[in-house]
């Protein structure tokens, strides 16, 4: 297949007017007509990504955060974005980044709400058209912030999380917001949450959101995210044909140790 036909898919999943304004997708390095046979979908383009699509002769990196963030202006090896640029365009190796579109239409919250079981779902913050980040709903059964707790390891394959609350109290509305939502705490008390389950919540966030009245999961940002892997893997398997889809091996750049 083409690399234009590819984004197209990925595109007709998540179309680029649903990211935020200040974001940057779709296809960051390479020629649109090149001719790809083998995909690797990573959550990140960082250097263990690159070194591993060059080490299995992949044509096209699909990612979930971008390659180019900020403004960069000189693409050369002083810099480490530049490095990973000069380095795919070498090899020939395009690279597609779908970030705030997947989160918002058609990705992230959707499948991390069903991960958990989560029903009567909600969008949590409107985007555009209806679409929107994160999800609000119910467990299946009320339970307490404990037992939440490894269900929430248990969907996303993780040995520990973070909590800011009460393990014995008892929940039943739940607000999970994938990536980085410490900014979106306020809204999940307006919302009367009894949980949030996130990542990149810090200490002060977490001990005012105790007070406030809400239980915190930080999951992590990879924590959550890193489902994004196994979702557009089987996306692509199931609508490109005579392309490999490989996975990148997980590996959360945070540990506990």
């Amino acid at each position: 297949m083409k690399a234009h036909e590819i984004c197209d898919l990925l595109e007709k999943l998540s179309p680029k007017q649903y990211a935020c304004d200040w974001d940057n997708v779709g296809l960051h390095v390479g020629r649109k007509e090149k001719d790809v046979k083998k995909v690797l979908v990573s959550l990140d383009i960082d250097d263990s990504a690159v070194d591993y699509a060059l080490e299995t002769g992949t044509d096209m990196i699909v990612s979930h955060h971008p390659l180019i963030f900020k403004g960069i202006r000189q693409i050369n090896e002083e810099n480490i974005v530049g490095r990973r640029i000069l380095t795919l365009a070498e090899n020939k190796i395009n690279a597609y980044c779908m970030h705030t579109n997947y989160d918002t239409i058609g990705g992230m919250a959707e499948a991390a709400a069903k991960r958990l079981g989560l029903s009567d779902c909600e969008i949590f913050e409107e985007v555009l058209n209806g679409e929107g980040l994160g999800r609000i709903g119910n467990l299946s059964e009320k339970m307490s912030v404990g037992e939440l707790c490894e269900i929430v390891k248990k969907a996303f394959s993780l040995e520990k999380v973070v909590l800011f609350g009460d393990e014995n109290a008892m929940c039943s509305r739940v607000v999970v917001f994938p990536g980085s939502g410490k900014d979106e705490i306020a809204e999940a008390i307006k919302a009367g949450a009894d949980v949030i389950i996130t990542g990149d919540v810090t200490y002060h966030y977490g001990i005012d959101s105790v007070a406030e009245g809400i239980n915190v999961i930080d999951a992590g940002h990879y924590g959550i995210e890193h489902i994004f892997i196994d979702e557009i893997s089987e996306y692509l398997l199931q609508n490109t044909d005579g392309v490999e889809v490989i996975k990148m091996q997980l590996n959360n750049p945070q540990k506990y140790i």
